[in-house]
């Protein structure tokens, strides 16, 4: 079981790592998925580790440091919790407990997807992701400095 702590990391995998040092870590990805940048916002790298349903994002703007992480793996816990494969009204109804606040909710329905909706919070870089409403990934970054308008990095341990 891993546990995810928001604003810092799963684990020994701390966001503001950079790729050499997750490699290091954790080894090489599975696929390593590289996204061209555009006018508001550098390339991005998504590495993901399949056998570990977690995916690793770096971003060129933020010097290439971990940014974010995306898991749908059944072993991760929030809070002691195993949220992955709970219902939305179950997720939501911990995270009302967990003292987390508002989260946004969007419809990403389409033709193709159907039934896939996200509950964002961005106090806390947390994004809830479900598929016919239940839990099928949860998404964490590092906490953010609106003011800075840049990333607060955790501690290295």
């Amino acid at each position: 079981m891993k546990d995810i702590t928001l604003g810092q990391g799963l684990g020994k995998i701390i966001f503001g790592l950079n790729r050499d040092e997750i490699s290091q870590l954790i080894g090489e990805p599975s696929e390593i998925e590289k996204m061209d940048g555009d006018k508001d916002s550098g390339a991005m790298e998504a590495w993901h580790y399949d056998d570990q349903h977690l995916s690793l994002s770096f971003e060129e703007d933020c010097n290439w440091k971990l940014t974010s992480i995306t898991s749908a793996s059944p072993e991760l816990l929030f809070e002691g919790i195993d949220l992955i494969g709970l219902s939305q009204g179950e997720v939501m109804e911990q995270m009302e407990v967990f003292n987390l606040g508002e989260f946004d909710m969007e419809d990403l329905s389409s033709e193709i997807l159907l039934e896939q909706s996200l509950a964002a919070n961005s106090d806390f870089s947390l994004n809830l992701f479900f598929d016919h409403d239940i839990l099928t990934e949860i998404q964490w970054g590092p906490f953010w400095d609106d003011e800075a308008e840049m990333p607060m990095w955790p501690e290295k341990q």
